[in-house]
């Protein structure tokens, strides 16, 4: 029995996969962005479901190329199981996106108990790195890879005012409201590293659209979607109603900044 958990599966499957993308990849291409960006630099602590990233370059064939030699490697394959990680089911590559916009590789990890665990690597393509966003390249924190036995690596990724504004960028535009970004928000609001003043990049009108969806996010929605994704220990804190309803109280007053 393998003994690591359902994230930490989906977490050492993440940083492997980047490895390798990395190092097959001109490095200078790719951005790490979303939930992943927060927890693996920026210190945030829940664990994300998927991968997300931008990329300035190359062509949709060679990404995809990549990425399916990737997956498909069968050195990459034992590495995994050493992690418990039997198997990768990789979803139809016919049906899979993989346009000028956006590049998605859907897949199940299985345990050694063939339990399944969906995720995707998704990256959405730039046509120039000239938006204002932000970006450094750095070291993952040895934190996130000391319980996996690795050496951490450099990979560049979005700071902290630049994850802020994609983070209301994405609660005003998904199609499916998620209760992770007034998380994420939060957590990047309360390290004291950002302010009302770093969302200028964020017209009003997108404001007003994520406070909108915002508003329509209930407790039981952020139990479910983002207390799940916290170790046991964590939860507690962020689990509790009252943490719930300092993210509203903040983040109604930062949305409605002008």
């Amino acid at each position: 029995m393998s003994k690591y958990n359902d994230k930490q599966i989906r977490e050492v499957f993440h940083l492997l996969f980047l490895e390798r993308l990395l190092k097959i990849c001109d490095p200078r291409l790719f951005a790490l962005k979303g939930g992943v960006n927060l927890r693996f630099f920026l210190g945030s602590p829940r664990y994300s479901e998927d991968m997300d990233l931008d990329i300035f370059g190359g062509s949709v064939e060679t990404l995809k190329k990549n990425g399916y030699k990737i997956l498909e490697d069968k050195s990459f394959r034992r590495v995994l199981k050493t992690y418990g990680i039997s198997n990768l089911l990789i979803n139809d590559k016919n049906k899979a996106k993989h346009t000028e916009t956006t590049q998605r590789f859907r897949l199940r990890l299985v345990n050694e108990v063939g339990e399944e665990f969906p995720t995707k690597v998704e990256f959405s393509r730039r046509k120039t790195k000239n938006e204002v966003l932000e970006f450094k390249k750095e070291l993952i924190r040895p934190e996130v890879i000391r319980p996996y036995n690795r050496s951490s690596y450099l990979c560049q990724h979005y700071l902290f005012n630049s994850a802020a504004v994609q983070k209301v960028r994405a609660l005003a535009n998904r199609n499916e409201i998620q209760a992770r970004d007034p998380f994420d928000l939060f957590y990047i609001y309360s390290t004291g590293k950002f302010n009302a003043n770093d969302l200028k990049l964020v017209d009003r009108e997108t404001k007003q659209a994520a406070l909108e969806n915002f508003m329509s996010i209930s407790f039981v929605d952020y139990h479910s979607q983002v207390v799940e994704y916290l170790e046991i220990e964590q939860r507690q804190t962020y689990g509790d109603e009252d943490y719930w309803n300092a993210i509203c109280e903040t983040l109604v007053n930062l949305l409605t900044e002008v």
